[in-house]
């Protein structure tokens, strides 16, 4: 059946003056736009399509591919807010809208917040969901001590931030546990430091077992983590380099990375530091 939020492989059944039919295997059509029909094709043909309700409530395809997918959170832009609820650019022609209901707090136009994708059953709508912790298993986390998993950061408070670990489950990384700033939307690496009976995670950013470091060694090291592990900087780059990345000398950055390298937290090479 063709439901939306799907990315689906149809088939080219026939073609009009609006654009092809495609059709499942059960015979079920659907219309790809001619803006998005590819110039050859012919009946018979697959196409991966994705599939939505357009501004008329019709179901459509598009071979555009959406900024988040079904089922899975995204941090997006807010471009417009009503009375009911509020509209997020996800990528494609119409926007995504928020109901009121789903927002834990009234969202602003121009502001980015995260939000899960889901469908309204009765109406086949796509709808997003700022209330992000409803939507996180709470319960069987099959995870463990130091395992390494996928963050991305949904909301700051007082004592860390909230995250959620490989787009299922909820965690915190705590202030005191991470030097450099992080974002609501972020995205960056963690380990689990324990799951507590609630079934929230409590992470750290950095493996768990590493000889700890503090201050601006670990600053320099989670900026390189952050960086996918190797970060274009050595003690031979400029000072206004330097001060502009971390704020700080670069005798302070020298004495830094010669503790990440002491600790064999890092290799320093002629183009940059990689991480070990």
């Amino acid at each position: 059946m063709i439901k939306t939020g799907l990315f689906l492989d149809l088939t080219f059944h026939h073609d009009t003056p609006q654009g092809w039919y495609l059709v499942d295997e059960l015979g079920v059509e659907v219309l790809l736009p001619n803006k998005y029909c590819p110039a050859e094709a012919i009946e018979g043909d697959i196409i991966n399509v994705f599939i939505y309700r357009d501004s008329e409530d019709r179901l459509t395809a598009t071979t555009r591919v959406p900024k988040i997918e079904f089922n899975e959170f995204a941090c997006l832009e807010v471009v417009a807010t009503t009375a009911v609820g509020a509209f997020m650019d996800w990528g494609m022609e119409k926007d995504l809208f928020v109901p009121f209901k789903e927002q834990h707090k009234r969202l602003v136009e121009g502001e980015h917040a995260v939000v899960y994708l889901y469908r309204d059953e009765v109406t086949d709508r796509l709808l997003a969901s700022a209330k992000v912790s409803k939507w996180l298993e709470k319960a069987n986390v099959p995870l463990s001590y130091n395992n390494e998993v996928d963050l991305m950061c949904f909301e700051e408070t007082e004592i860390g931030f909230r995250m959620i670990v490989n787009q299922k489950y909820q965690g915190m990384v705590f202030k005191n546990e991470t030097f450099r700033p992080i974002e609501v939307g972020d995205t960056m690496k963690g380990y689990v430091r324990q799951i507590r009976e609630s079934g929230s995670i409590d992470l750290s950013i950095t493996p768990i077992g590493r000889k700890k470091v503090t201050g601006l060694a670990a600053l320099i090291l989670e900026a390189i983590e952050s960086e996918g592990g190797f970060l274009p900087l050595t003690d031979k780059s400029s000072p206004s380099v330097i001060q502009n990345r971390f704020g700080i000398s670069k005798k302070a950055f020298k004495e830094a990375i010669g503790t990440l390298y002491k600790n064999r937290d890092i290799a320093i090479e002629p183009e940059g530091l990689r991480r070990i």
